[in-house]
């Protein structure tokens, strides 16, 4: 019944209709033309065939031409060993022992938005392509939550850019600022295709070297987080993340429930202990009032604030919001002039059923921070001890990307996923809109598949892609740019890089699960074995591999 119900949900939500923009001719068309599809139904299970003998259209075309503390790891076991990654029997132990998905309601009452799939845009008609940088990594880790509990994701959750970021890619990090690279490879989608990986780098600071950090943590208390997999496991999260502080940083708490308490005024992390016992005394009751907490934290954020520092506030909840202002628009003009003051905002989800993935992701965005997820202990490890303490120190604000491809050699485009960051193309350099942040370390990765019109060759330009951001520290507006050729473009794929083809295989595995009708030519298990042959590149490849698996089974 289960599998019915959800199978049900998958088909309504392809059957709709994405909307046109009431902008047609000043916004990318990219997004204009965004597009539902329906379920698509793939061929064998031999990964891609795109082997030596089918290269696919640029082979030919390239023929043509030649060429912690004690205390915190107790804290950490508390929760359980829980779901691991690559753990797909479902298994009632753990985090999800009282958060199992046992009835259809539990499917219904989760809040995500439908953005469409980007369609191919014509390059004569619109040849630039402007999207804002974005690092989110919320909705791989949901669908992983999901298909670890023997259930499909819902496809409005499947946002394919945080599936591709979700993992690490070798890029060279710059001496300051950003940096921008690019390869190629064929399609697997269109064997006359091929596709193109940019990759966004940010400069890396030691952690020695940054400024000192006043964060401000705000956790629901709700009854609705009542669940091992939510308040426990951000008590866990937060006592790791405190261990992993200079004691020149600080760490202040509320909590928010029926209405918002400060239980930590701003303290030392020095004072380890003190913050500990204070996330472990956490308990839940009563209704949600996100306002209050968003209103208190940010109060506090202000009264600690550090004029040459890192100023954060680190929101962990569900995303429900059932008293005072509930919806995202409104909760983000609560915080919109202290973003613009430097005090930027992290949103963390956990638990699964009532949970609103849009507010979450709404406030990230627009309070000039990242939206992440946590499913288990050790998605928890990797945020808390690394992601978060890593890339506190923010390098590009308002970062965008536009591309302007060549119409002599790229006759369609069509850009993989960042369906809701789309930007006007004549706003690339305007520097009052809103874009993308970037930390200390962090990367980005944006796929686009092309088609080549006939007889391009190596020397033949692809397009310019140009890079703009706010420095922070020096206020200062920066950009570079780079040129693309035909020669980037590996001809076959086992050619190819391999960290362009693990980011091509979750992709196609993104695209896939949302039902995008370009994935009709590949099925899940070509796609599984793919990530299979990619799997000594670590635990969380193998991770990977066994989670397309499970999908197929329950596809």
């Amino acid at each position: 019944m289960l599998v019915r119900t959800m199978a049900l949900l998958l088909a309504l939500s392809m059957a709709a209709v994405a909307c046109s923009n009431s902008e047609q001719g000043r916004t990318d068309r990219e997004s204009d033309l965004a597009e539902l599809s329906s379920a698509p139904r793939g061929g064998g299970s031999q990964g891609f065939d795109l082997d030596e003998s089918e290269a696919g259209g640029v082979d030919e075309a390239v023929d043509e031409a030649g060429g912690v503390d004690e205390a915190v790891d107790e804290a950490m076991s508390a929760t359980g060993e829980g779901v691991e990654s690559g753990d797909s029997t479902g298994d009632a132990e753990g985090f999800f022992a009282d958060d199992q998905i046992a009835d259809p309601d539990r499917l219904e009452n989760n809040t995500f938005e439908n953005y469409g799939v980007r369609a191919f845009v014509e390059t004569v008609v619109d040849p630039l392509s402007t999207f804002a940088l974005d690092v989110d990594t919320a909705s791989y880790a949901v669908g992983r939550q999901w298909l670890n509990q023997g259930v499909l994701p819902p496809a409005d959750s499947v946002r394919i850019e945080e599936y591709v970021n979700s993992f690490d890619y070798d890029y060279r990090a710059p001496h300051e600022g950003l940096n921008v690279v690019a390869d190629g490879g064929p399609s697997p989608f269109d064997a006359d295709n091929v596709i193109v990986r940019l990759g966004v780098q940010g400069e890396v600071v030691a952690d020695r070297d940054r400024p000192s950090a006043a964060l401000t943590f705000v956790i629901d208390t709700s009854g609705s987080m009542d669940r091992q997999d939510r308040l426990e496991l951000v008590k866990a999260s937060l006592a790791r993340l405190v261990s992993e502080l200079d004691r020149n940083d600080s760490v202040a708490i509320v909590t928010y429930s029926d209405q918002a308490d400060v239980l930590l005024p701003p303290t030392s992390a020095e004072d380890r202990g003190e913050i500990i016992r204070v996330i472990e005394s956490l308990r839940t009751d009563g209704s949600t009032n996100l306002e209050a907490g968003l209103r208190t934290g940010y109060d506090l954020a202000n009264e600690s604030f550090l004029r040459n520092g890192i100023n954060r506030v680190i929101l962990a909840s569900d995303g429900v919001a059932n008293v005072g202002l509930t919806d995202p628009d409104g909760l983000v003009r609560l915080i919109r002039g202290d973003t613009d003051r430097g005090i930027q905002l992290v949103t963390v989800g956990v638990g699964m059923g009532n949970f609103d993935d849009v507010v979450m992701e709404t406030l990230a965005d627009d309070g000039d921070g990242f939206y992440a997820y946590v499913d288990t202990r050790d998605e928890a490890e990797r945020l808390f001890s690394q992601d978060l303490v890593g890339t506190l120190l923010t390098v590009a604000i308002d970062g965008k990307i536009q591309v302007e491809f060549d119409a002599e050699a790229v006759e369609a485009y069509r850009l993989l996923g960042f369906e809701n960051r789309a930007v006007l193309d004549d706003d690339f350099r305007n520097d009052v809109v809103d874009a993308g942040e970037l930390g200390s370390g962090h990367q980005m990765t944006a796929l686009y598949e092309l088609r080549l019109r006939p007889g391009v060759r190596d020397r033949d330009r692809l397009g310019t892609a140009h890079l703009r951001w706010e420095d922070p520290q020096e206020r200062s507006v920066r950009e570079t740019r780079l040129e693309m050729t035909v020669s980037m473009i590996s001809p076959r794929w086992s050619d190819t890089d391999e960290d362009f083809r693990l980011a091509v295989t979750v992709a196609a595995f993104a695209e896939l699960l949302r039902g995008s009708r370009y994935a009709a030519e590949i099925d899940l298990d070509q796609v599984a074995a793919e990530a299979e042959a990619l799997a000594g590149r670590g635990e969380d490849v193998r991770a990977l591999a066994e989670l397309i698996r499970q999908a197929a089974r329950l596809r």
